[in-house]
């Protein structure tokens, strides 16, 4: 069964729970879609990896909401819980990330094949990770470990 099939499916029994949380996620994830396949110039080749792009980028959303909701505190304890919940919830249809030494590992690698040096080849060197394992790695975290071996 495709991740098409299988969100349309969750989607069908949540309605039937009336679990309103569930809804909404896998909502929001179908009207990105939506969004998507109505761009100008969309093709898809495969539908499995446009699924899964556009679970990665409502996850990439919703991480970055969660880190400027979180200094909030309690005024900001609902949407808190609901974007971890929804973060939970896609955790299965997104592909999982290397930690932090394996991504060390690469940046270490990156920096040995670019010959990068100084501060100035952060850039150079995230590029290089990114290229060969985007969909392996968190680029923050590979940002980050490359300044601070560079830096």
């Amino acid at each position: 069964m495709g991740i098409e099939e299988q969100l349309t499916t969750r989607l069908t029994e949540a309605m039937r729970g009336k679990r309103q949380a569930e809804i909404n996620v896998l909502r929001m994830v179908k009207t990105q879609a939506s969004r998507d396949r109505s761009a100008p110039g969309f093709t898809c080749d495969d539908e499995d990896a446009f699924w899964l792009g556009v679970i990665q980028r409502y996850v990439k959303q919703q991480k970055k909401a969660l880190a400027e909701y979180e200094p909030l505190g309690d005024r900001a304890a609902a949407q808190i819980a609901e974007i971890r919940f929804e973060l939970e919830y896609l955790a299965p249809f997104a592909p999982s990330a290397l930690g932090e030494a394996e991504t060390a590992a690469l940046v270490d690698a990156a920096i040995a094949e670019t010959g990068a040096v100084g501060a100035k080849m952060v850039g150079k060197v995230v590029g290089a990770v990114m290229k060969a394992h985007k969909d392996q790695v968190d680029a923050g975290l590979v940002k980050r470990l490359a300044a601070a071996k560079l830096g």
